[in-house]
């Protein structure tokens, strides 16, 4: 295929190979070859439409073999209501095969909304009666609860850990 011409100039090669199956195959497949690999399984569910996707899928192959999934869902404090209730229905749905992680730890994420905070805490100890809602009652809160936690730190360095 040639080079497909973009703005200003630039240009972006495309190499696709076609697969004689569908996206939803594929992705069964991929994620079965990752159930094979891999002695323990997690999943990182925002609550959204492609985690949730993600989260139906490994959980199909999951009971299917027997297996238990880690699922990880980091409650930024300020999500919206219906995501917070959508998260709790997924946990109960699969609460039988899973390892549930509903963290609700105070980190540290951007505040596009303030010129004057370009960060903010949330589930920041020091200021709970600014809090947007109270803790789940399947949330994690306790700071020492994981050794490796440091209260404020980064989502993204978050993740990592939690998966180390």
């Amino acid at each position: 295929m040639a080079p497909r011409r973009v703005s200003q100039g630039d240009t972006v090669s495309h190499s696709r190979r076609h697969l004689e199956i569908n996206v939803l195959e594929a992705a069964r497949q991929r994620i079965a070859h990752t159930f094979d690999a891999a002695s323990k399984v997690s999943v990182s569910f925002s609550g959204g439409k492609d985690s949730t996707v993600l989260l139906h899928l490994a959980m199909e192959e999951a009971i299917r073999r027997g297996r238990r999934v880690g699922v990880l869902f980091v409650d930024l404090e300020a999500q919206y209501r219906h995501t917070i209730d959508h998260v709790a229905r997924c946990y109960e749905r699969y609460a039988d095969h899973i390892d549930p992680y509903w963290l609700s730890l105070p980190l540290n994420l951007r505040n596009a909304v303030s010129v004057y905070e370009p960060q903010w805490t949330c589930w920041d100890p020091e200021r709970r009666e600014s809090w947007v809602r109270p803790h789940h009652p399947l949330a994690i809160h306790e700071i020492d609860r994981f050794s490796w936690f440091r209260p404020r730190m980064e989502f993204e360095e978050l993740v990592p850990l939690f998966a180390d």
